[in-house]
């Protein structure tokens, strides 16, 4: 099958860019000196996933959530941290069956109630391994500073918990779009979470594991000598987001791609296409990049102005489109459009060579 023959709005992605952006990664991480850890909530199919730990130097893959992280078993992989905690009673209840069926389930914990519910799901032979969330001053999830080495200690009192390090996770500065003030405040962050991590370990032995950082602050987040991981997801397949900002470290080419096809064109500068909002998620400031004859076209402008189910595309009066015209884009934030989709294609030069199924969209609980 040809790109040409996919019906629109389709999602595909370039295996050479994928391939090369997963080495890329890889690459820089072990110059570094540390692990990766993907995370799943990116591209949500298992098949990425399998990829990425094929690639090597990864510690295993993190899920955003419980449905994530079964979903992922399911498809066989057996080394999955789940980055939020998992707090509801009938959810904790899930933990032990699946903390049996894999060899290397973690879970991040800040909640002293969420930890005893936890702790009646392990057992002396299949202990839950755990580890403390660190509030990165986002106030999302995550222990206070001050609270972390009498959290871990309380940890530590379960015969059927083991604690085995911290998270810390600064979402909130990953599209900062100056590099420098991006690097400045991840570094202040996580060397103030480096500093309870070595505390930590003096307390309690089996902390061996400091996870965070992201995508836009891996360049600096690397140069602190506790992270043992880093929990990267955008750069198997990039967006317009991250490529507004200044990267700062490698350059991840955008292996994503949505075709659309125009609708309708009755308007000198103005163009439908049939990618609209129920296609592409939303991202003030960051709007999906149109790519013609291979390049990003800037003159070509898209905004969700015209609704649920269509896109505008604004140029100038003497550029043309017309109806059917097929246009490719860059979207806007990778991780929820892709949830939006039942299918990645998957694209080599102008041929389509495979599809895999983006088995965990809708694993939010």
């Amino acid at each position: 099958m040809l790109k040409s023959e996919l019906d629109t709005p389709s999602l595909i992605l370039d295996l050479e860019i994928f391939e090369k952006n997963l080495i890329l990664m890889r690459d820089f991480a072990l110059a570094a000196g540390k692990k990766l850890r993907p995370h799943a909530k990116t591209h949500k199919c298992p098949e990425i996933a399998k990829r990425q730990l094929a690639a090597g130097n990864c510690q295993g893959v993190c899920a955003a959530k419980l449905s994530e992280a079964e979903c992922l078993a399911k498809a066989g992989i057996q080394d999955i941290l789940i980055t939020s905690p998992v707090a509801a009673p009938w959810k904790i209840k899930r933990i032990k069956a699946l903390n049996q069926k894999i060899s290397g389930l973690q879970i991040v914990v800040d909640h002293p109630e969420q930890v005893r519910l936890l702790a009646e799901q392990g057992t002396a032979e299949k202990p839950v391994h755990v580890l403390i969330d660190l509030d990165s001053e986002m106030h999302r999830t995550g222990v206070q500073p001050s609270e972390v080495l009498s959290f871990g200690k309380m940890i530590a009192g379960f015969p059927t918990l083991v604690l085995d390090g911290i998270q810390c996770y600064a979402g909130h500065l990953q599209h900062i779009p100056s590099y420098e003030e991006r690097a400045k405040e991840s570094t202040r962050i996580m060397q103030a979470g480096a500093a309870l991590f070595n505390q930590l370990k003096k307390e309690v032995p089996t902390c061996r594991i400091y996870t965070g950082a992201g995508t836009g602050t891996s360049p600096a987040d690397v140069l602190i000598p506790e992270l043992t991981d880093i929990q990267v997801g955008s750069y198997c397949m990039m967006d317009a987001e991250y490529m507004g900002v200044e990267h700062g470290g490698p350059v991840y080419p955008p292996a994503l791609r949505m075709i659309s096809s125009v609708i309708s064109a009755n308007h000198p500068g103005l163009a439908t296409i049939d990618a609209g909002t129920k296609s592409i998620y939303v991202t003030p400031g960051a709007p999906p990049l149109v790519i013609r004859d291979g390049e990003i076209r800037k003159e070509f402008v898209y905004d969700w102005n015209f609704g649920d189910e269509h896109g505008r595309l604004t140029f100038p009066a003497d550029k043309k489109l017309n109806p059917g015209d097929r246009l490719e884009l860059i979207v806007s934030h990778c991780d929820p459009t892709v949830n939006l989709f039942d299918v990645l294609w998957i694209v080599k030069g102008n041929d389509v060579i495979d599809r895999w199924d983006i088995s965990m969209r809708g694993c939010c609980r």
